[in-house]
């Protein structure tokens, strides 16, 4: 019983002290609704519209508050933007200065060497381009290399077709050698120095199973203005 009774008081005191962090909280937020305190970001900037909105009624006459009030954010939002249109002159809207956001790990000649090695040969993968590249691309991730081929380059990744494994020349060649030996006897062909044995691949069979890479479908980075139909597997 002593036990049960233990156990209860331990659920008892965390639910009070869940719905006591759970009121502060709330006081909080009131707190801040009644003395319009902007909840944003400090690092928020606002849009045209409303620095336009401050201004006006900033001009009409209104205060501060109830500048706040209407537009919906803090105070010192307000005043900041009352400050520099009166350190601007008091006739042009202010406007927000544009950030620097974070800098770009890809700078305008890492995109030209990237575009003149993917046009020499468009196999080449992100992982690929970063292994060859280590004093440009050494601090880019190859997810960023991959971002910045499709996003900015306008490169796609796609799937080449499989070229068959005899062309037309190597048919006739291969006609024309049987009916050149076709009637050689046992005997000349034990006359034949056999240097070494070489496979040979009759079908392509399956794509991600081939052996051999000669034979293998590879993707390839095209822009979508050198895109060709008949050059895309299906």
């Amino acid at each position: 019983m002593a036990t049960l009774i233990s156990r209860f008081s331990e659920h008892v005191g965390a639910v009070c002290k869940l719905l006591s962090h759970g009121l502060v909280v709330f006081l909080r937020f009131v707190l801040c609704l009644c003395l319009n305190i902007s909840v944003m970001g400090s690092g928020t900037e606002l849009g045209r519209d409303t620095i336009v909105a401050i201004i006006t009624l900033y001009k009409e006459g209104y205060k501060c508050k109830d500048i706040a009030t209407r537009v919906g954010i803090g105070v010192r939002q307000v005043q900041k933007w009352i400050k520099k249109f009166r350190d601007g002159g008091g006739e042009d809207i202010p406007t927000p200065k544009p950030r620097s956001g974070r800098p770009r790990k890809t700078q305008n000649h890492t995109s030209k060497v990237i575009k003149r090695q993917l046009d020499k040969n468009p196999i080449l993968t992100a992982r690929k381009l970063k292994e060859n590249n280590p004093a440009l691309l050494q601090d880019v991730s190859v997810r960023c290399i991959t971002d910045h081929l499709l996003k900015d380059l306008q490169y796609g990744s796609c799937c080449a077709k499989v070229l068959p494994l005899l062309s037309a020349k190597n048919v006739r060649d291969c006609i024309a050698f049987s009916k050149k030996y076709k009637d050689w006897t046992l005997e000349d062909w034990e006359q034949v120095l056999w240097s070494d044995e070489s496979t040979f691949v009759v079908s392509s069979g399956c794509r991600s199973k081939r052996k051999n890479w000669q034979d293998a479908s590879h993707n390839v980075w095209r822009r979508s203005s050198s895109l060709e139909e008949n050059c895309l597997a299906n």
